[in-house]
């Protein structure tokens, strides 16, 4: 992979944080699930990552763009930029959400995205999550 495509696909990336960012903030989450896909309830998910070395760097272009905004961008618009990305090349993928109690016991929510076998972004926070809806790109 060049450093140059890296970096054009950390710069995709920003945008479709900012996108995803702000779809989140001014939609409610039931109209943001239904621009993606469809919701589905959700099953057991494989952790590890992507077969697919340009689906990985997709993960890796979102991971690095999102350290570098001068916000926080969380799992949620994470997941759904790198689903934007992906969908953009073709690839399908699906957006997951789960639930766990924290310490103390706090309730824990994490969205994290599946392709091409793997994850794709928000793996190592999923691990004992327990997936409570999947959303697919319709026709995915």
């Amino acid at each position: 992979m060049s450093r140059t495509a890296h970096r054009l696909r950390v710069v995709e990336a920003a945008a479709m944080l900012s996108f995803a960012t702000l779809l989140l903030r001014i939609l409610p989450f039931r109209r943001v699930a239904r621009l993606v896909g469809r919701v589905e309830a959700a099953g057991e998910t494989s952790l590890p990552p992507p077969a697919d070395a340009p689906v990985r760097a997709v993960g890796r272009a979102v991971e690095a763009a999102a350290r570098r905004l001068p916000w926080r961008p969380l799992c949620l618009p994470q997941a759904l930029a790198a689903s934007l990305m992906l969908r953009r090349r073709g690839v399908p993928s699906a957006l997951h959400i789960g639930v766990a109690m924290g310490e103390g016991r706090k309730f824990q929510a994490h969205a994290w995205l599946v392709a091409a076998g793997g994850v794709v972004c928000g793996g190592p926070a999923a691990v004992g999550m327990t997936p409570i809806a999947a959303i697919r790109p319709r026709g995915g």
